[in-house]
Order: C-alpha cells, then sequence, then structure tokens
C-alpha cells in the first residue's frame, strides 16, 4: 500500500509540473504574439486592442493544434 501511495504522489507531481511547464509555455507564446501584431499595429496605423490579439492568438494555435507541425 505504501508503494502505490508513493507512485501517486510522483505521479502527481509529474503531473503538476507538466501543467506548469505548459502554462509558462503558452503564456510565452501568447506575449510573442500579441507583441508582434502589436508592432504591426504600430506600423500601419491599426488600433490595436488585446481582446483582439488574443484572439487571433487563440486562432493560431487552434490550427496549429489541429494540424500540427509538418515532420520531416
Amino acid at each position: 500500500m505504501e508503494n502505490f501511495k508513493n507512485k501517486i504522489l510522483k505521479g502527481g507531481a509529474i503531473t503538476i509540473g507538466v501543467i506548469f511547464i505548459l502554462a509558462i509555455l503558452y503564456g510565452l507564446s501568447w506575449i510573442v504574439t500579441c507583441g508582434i501584431i502589436k508592432l504591426i499595429c504600430m506600423c500601419f496605423g491599426f488600433h490595436f486592442t488585446w481582446k483582439i490579439a488574443t484572439g487571433i492568438w487563440l486562432i493560431l494555435a487552434i490550427l496549429q493544434s489541429v494540424f500540427g507541425k509538418a515532420e520531416k
């Protein structure tokens, strides 16, 4: 029974670690994407909002998850 508890604790710690790393990576992706969109808006004189930039980021993330990256 003690071995089972250790496996559960170890698995839970790994799961929390993976979720934390994914949250950091998605946050970094959001910052970079919104920053690039803001720069494009500044260059062309478009009105920039964080809502629209976040929406574009979400669309890109969904498209990437559906179609994935081309593997060699």
